[in-house]
């Protein structure tokens, strides 16, 4: 009896021994990127957006986090950092509420009276990272601009972020 009982115990654990393994090793949660973005050393960053302002920014994470050197030209880069500016256009119906009071008759209408149509636009930034030599793309995103928060700034940490992340997984 004390035999099975053993048996058992150690069918138990061997059954849960893989799941506590995998459960400290997690997978990536995106698509790896190539390996040239993990071993490149020198980055270009080309600005299409006539806002200087992305350049200045993506050149200020860049140099904070320190993984790449910014060179002044696609020639000397083993990355393209391409920023663009994408636009996307919503209408809606515009509408108000109304109420109205009749002098003469001491009554109130109230109701909604249709308006004009409504055109807004979001401006997004867009980036992508090039392979100067195959001109492939490796990695893109969006971020749109909102007034909370710089969209070269998010786009620059999401880059960070999934590098290292990457990196991380790999050394394991």
């Amino acid at each position: 009896m004390n035999t099975s009982r053993g048996f058992l115990a150690l069918a138990l654990m061997l059954s849960i021994a893989p799941m506590l393994l995998a459960k400290n090793k997690q997978p990536l949660e995106h698509a790896p990127f190539p390996a040239k973005v993990l071993s490149a050393k020198t980055i270009f960053i080309q600005n299409e957006t006539n806002q200087p302002g992305i350049a200045d920014k993506a050149y200020t994470q860049l140099k904070s986090w320190g993984k790449y050197q910014i060179v002044d030209s696609k020639e000397k880069a083993d990355l393209v950092l391409l920023f663009t500016l994408g636009y996307s256009h919503t209408q809606h119906q515009d509408s108000d509420y109304v109420s109205l009071y009749n002098s003469q008759t001491g009554a109130y209408t109230s109701g909604v009276v249709p308006g004009g149509t409504t055109t807004v636009t979001w401006t997004y930034t867009q980036v992508r990272v090039i392979d100067p030599a195959t001109s492939d793309v490796m990695w893109a995103d969006e971020r749109p601009w909102l007034r909370k928060r710089s969209a070269t700034d998010e786009l620059m940490e999401v880059l960070r972020q999934r590098v290292e992340e990457q990196e991380k997984e790999s050394s394991r």
